[in-house]
């Protein structure tokens, strides 16, 4: 940057050109490593300094521009928004003495959104980051003649007003996700890179480049901290005083790392610029402390060429806090909005953008007004809760009172630091001081406050904007619907009104009911000619009419002066009619048909379609379609489109081509067109990973006119899944049937021999052999009674289910301890359970094989009383159940065999059981596609799992279990 510098001043100027402090040309370089252009303005607001990349951006000559007010490098509409801001930041941040010193200042930078003006009248949209502070100085003899005289009433003869803006063009902050979109001045760093060590005392630049809101480092050829400015005490709450002379390295690892939130990808990001020879950049978050509030920085780095301190490193870190703070705004807004469109009313729209003004960019009080023609006024729509707390009455705007009215004329937003210095402020008197007001179109406005001064900022007329514009189109969509259906309605009623003279009978009454005049449909309708009709009363001729709706609709029409139109059914004619009456001041026009034969058929159709809409219920993993002779689909519906990326509407008035991939297309119009020749295909088409099965068939009229085809698909994935695990259950059962006819020979040969003993023997008199024989009997007869059970149970396992459903196992437990409750009392058996889950299952399946083990667990404890532990693990889309105890246990060998049928590691007299429970277990357990097991070793007890499918989130469980149905379709 460089100044012009009267020669009259002994003292030199910030960034002179010629006897520069040997200090300014090491200042100069920090401030050239600065991205973007760089200014300074005096107390009047005149330019005092500018870098050589801001008159380059305008098109300007240095010595044209310095001394002359700012306005020279802004937009006309900018300069008033731009002179209130550096009055406000100056007002803010004014020391609370003469004697504060620049150290007095507040750290606070405006950010503003501008357009600059290029020498050539072009617009140029910029980010301006603008610090106003204040530097104890006296008045010196560089202080401008201008200064002295036309500076701001804030400045006094010790003190002198500094502004420091840096400027960046907005386009090129949206290309900073890359390297493209910054550029940095090697050139003019190496033109001012300093050749002399930094003196002790750089003069006035110091608070300078404190003041520029810009934290920097500068390293020299060792990576030792040659310097660092207040601003990074600020952001990483350090001393600079403990930095200075310090490496660098040594810093980031003791003193910087923690205080951000990835201290390692800090750290490693950071000490990965030191081996790079270009410049680097990238984003760190700091969090709060004690010394430090938390933000957002932007680091970039460039190696320093020249100077004396060539060979380092320059570090500058930015403060992007507002700008992801703005990003997650917009983010959420964005969100917001797609809710705002659905609302089917203005007033539902605005509740609910005044709840996300509110709760997502802070405008805590906030309305919306919209325009109420008929008065001519800007009313109150709705407001959010804390405007309605404030505001007893919201205020109501007429025309041309207030800010309001002004906005919604001009249809530009406003933001005021202080609304109640604007002269057409509604209330001098208001409680709020910083304002927003946004139109919303020809709607009205919006308007957001705050009871705090210069509370809000670029940022957040922006985003408002946005949420302004958004409403409107909210408010578009509404009442572009509410004209579509006023139009709709308007249409149909003048159709109606039109095909109703069509060939319709028609007979006109006065108001005293008689007949004026009849036509001759009317006449075949009706069955009398017109003469005997015309000049009698309806009543009389047609006396049924007195007794039916029709003298009520009649009367109902001449007293509302409203049209009626309904259809109804004469008993006298034995027709069905549709009729429409229009009233007038003298008389009622009736129009009437013979419906009779669309009746039926509507009926017929009715069937039909009820038929259709059967059949999609009871095809609850399939589609329904109808297709004419173009292959178009005419109508779709089914559950399963909810599987597949298209929807039914998607369909529609398309053809198989348009909307499904190429071979799924052309295999589906290939069978619709051969539903035209009569034929009725099935076949199995993969489509999106499943299997379906695929019908086509021609729809008939009564005389075998083919009027459309009709398709079925089916998704059979599950069921292909179930027959294969049908054909492996069938087989396990045919296995089981030879074993438990081969174990069921013992018992039933024992009952039947000693039953002959009985009958042989002792016939006569039993005596006490009699009496075993008899017992022996009963036990084998008893043991045979439980052996078929199981085998009945066991088959019963998969045909006799419910469908699986969403089951508390906390629940189902609790069942258990209760049909298990004196068996556990008397064998003092201790059950600990953690919380269970739910799960998709059985639940009187699942009691069943929680009752099961936990009986087992009880009956082969040993000699102590046993401790059973149940827990439940979570393994992806399954939950683990564990039942331990710690009885005599199980040899690893025979994990296996004891889920066999009737298979037994103990005889009857140390435990009584068939043998069958846990095979029971397991073919339930394989029916919820779970899986069990068996850990134990003898005398350390048995641990059983069972894996059992989890319920999926937000109560979305799967439809497995649920039927489908192979019926084919009644088409005609």
């Amino acid at each position: 940057m460089s100044e012009r510098a009267p020669s009259t001043e002994p003292t030199p100027a910030f960034w002179a050109d010629g006897g520069e402090h040997p200090g300014s040309q090491y200042y100069r370089a920090l401030v050239d490593a600065v991205d973007g252009g760089v200014f300074q303005l005096d107390g009047a607001n005149r330019l005092v300094a500018i870098d050589d990349v801001l008159l380059e951006l305008t098109g300007h000559d240095r010595a044209a521009v310095l001394d002359e007010p700012v306005s020279v490098l802004l937009e006309t509409d900018a300069v008033p928004h731009f002179e209130r801001r550096v009055r406000a930041q100056a007002d803010d941040r004014e020391p609370e003495s003469e004697t504060a010193g620049a150290g007095a200042n507040g750290r606070s930078v405006a950010t503003l959104e501008l357009d600059l003006r290029t020498v050539d009248g072009a617009t140029v949209p910029c980010e301006v980051r603008l610090n106003v502070f204040w530097i104890d100085e006296g008045e010196s003899d560089s202080q401008s003649e201008n200064e002295r005289h036309e500076g701001d009433a804030n400045e006094s003869r010790h003190r002198r007003r500094a502004v420091i803006g840096i400027v960046r063009e907005r386009d090129e902050r949206a290309g900073e996700e890359g390297d493209d979109g910054v550029e940095y001045r090697h050139d003019d760093a190496q033109e001012y890179a300093a050749t002399t060590p930094v003196p002790d005392d750089p003069g006035s630049l110091v608070p300078v480049l404190d003041e520029a809101d810009v934290g920097i480092f500068v390293l020299d050829a060792d990576r030792q901290v040659a310097w660092a400015n207040e601003t990074i005490e600020q952001y990483f709450g350090l001393e600079r005083a403990a930095l200075l002379g310090r490496d660098k390295l040594r810093v980031v690892e003791e003193s910087i790392r923690d205080r951000t939130a990835d201290p390692e990808g800090f750290r490693d990001t950071v000490l990965a610029t030191y081996d790079g020879t270009d410049r680097e950049r990238f984003e760190c978050r700091v969090t709060a402390g004690e010394d430090r509030d938390e933000r957002w920085l932007e680091h970039r780095s460039r190696p320093i060429e020249s100077g004396p301190y060539a060979g380092g490193r320059i570090e500058c870190y930015y403060d992007v806090t507002d700008r992801h703070r703005r990003i997650d705004q917009l983010r959420r807004l964005n969100a917001a909005v797609r809710d705002w469109i659905e609302a089917d009313s203005n007033e539902a729209a605005a509740e609910r953008a005044c709840r996300s003004l509110r709760e997502t960019l802070g405008l805590e009080i906030n309305g919306v007004f919209t325009y109420d023609s008929e008065r001519d006024a800007l009313r109150p729509l709705r407001q959010s809760e804390p405007a309605a707390n404030l505001f007893e009455e919201p205020p109501t705007f007429e025309r041309g009172e207030g800010i309001a009215w002004r906005v919604f004329e001009s249809g530009e937003p406003e933001l005021f630091a202080d609304v109640r210095s604007d002269p057409d402020v509604y209330n001098p008197d208001t409680p709020i001081r910083s304002e927003l007001v946004l139109p919303v179109g020809d709607y009205g406005v919006v308007i957001a406050g705050s009871r705090q001064r210069d509370a809000f900022d670029e940022g957040d007329l922006s985003l408002a904007a946005i949420a302004a514009s958004s409403l409107e189109a909210a408010f578009d969509r509404i009442e572009t619907e509410r004209r579509l259906q006023r139009r709709k309605h308007d249409l149909e009623t003048e159709l109606s009104e039109i095909l109703g003279r069509i060939s319709d009978g028609f007979y006109a009454l006065d108001e005293e009911w008689r007949f004026t005049h009849v036509n001759e449909r009317a006449e075949e309708l009706l069955g009398y000619p017109r003469e005997e009709l015309v000049g009698e009363v309806v009543w009389d001729v047609f006396p049924g009419g007195t007794r039916s709706e029709l003298i009520d609709r009649y009367h109902e029409a001449m007293e509302t002066q409203r049209s009626i139109s309904w259809e109804r059914y004469s008993g006298s004619l034995d027709i069905w009619m549709e009729i429409q009456i229009y009233p007038s001041e003298t008389g009622l026009s009736v129009y009437f048909r013979d419906i009779t034969e669309r009746r039926e058929r509507q009926r017929k159709l009715e069937e039909r379609e009820q038929r259709y809409r059967t059949l999609a219920e009871n095809f609850p993993n399939g589609v329904v379609t109808l297709y004419d002779e173009d292959l178009r689909y005419t109508l779709a519906d089914g559950k399963a489109f909810e599987d597949i990326p298209q929807s039914a509407a998607d369909l529609e008035g398309q053809r198989p081509s348009e909307v499904f991939p190429t071979p799924v297309a052309a295999e589906l119009e290939e069978m619709f067109a051969k539903s035209f020749d009569g034929e009725r295909l099935v076949r199995k088409i993969e489509y999106e990973g499943q299997v379906w099965r695929v019908q086509t068939a021609p729809i008939t009229d009564e005389d075998g006119t083919i009027l459309s085809g009709m398709a079925i698909g089916q998704d059979v994935t599950e069921r292909k899944r179930y027959e294969r695990r049908l054909e492996a259950s069938n087989e396990r059962l045919e296995q089981f049937a030879y074993a438990a006819s081969h174990d069921l020979q013992e018992p039933l040969r024992m009952v039947t021999s000693y039953l002959q003993l009985l009958e042989h023997r002792y016939a006569d008199d039993l005596d006490d052999d009699a009496q075993e024989f008899i017992e022996f009997a009963v036990d084998g007869a008893e043991r045979m009674r439980e052996m078929i059970d199981g085998l009945l149970e066991y088959s019963r396992i998969e045909t006799q289910g419910e469908p699986l459903e969403p089951v508390d196992l906390e629940a189902v437990l609790a069942d258990v301890r209760q049909d298990l409750g004196l068996r556990i009392e008397e064998s003092d058996a201790d059950i600990v359970a953690e919380s269970l889950p739910r799960v998709r299952g059985d639940a009187g399946q699942l009691r069943q094989v929680f009752q099961n083990l936990l009986d087992n667990a009880i009956e082969y404890s040993g000699d102590g009383a046993p401790t059973v532990e149940i827990s439940a693990t979570r393994e992806g889309a399954m939950w683990r159940l564990s039942v331990a105890d710690d009885g005599i246990g199980i040899d690893p060998d025979e994990t296996d065999r004891v889920f066999e049928v009737f298979q037994r590691l103990h005889s009857r007299e140390e435990h009584a059981g068939t043998g069958i429970g846990l095979t029971l277990c397991k073919r339930i357990v394989e029916r919820h596609d779970g899986e069990i097991r068996i850990d134990s070793s003898p005398g350390e007890g048995t641990t059983v799992s069972v894996t059992l499918p989890a319920v999926a989130e937000d109560g979305q469980e799967d439809d497995e279990g649920k039927g489908e149905s192979d019926t084919e379709p009644e088409t005609e």
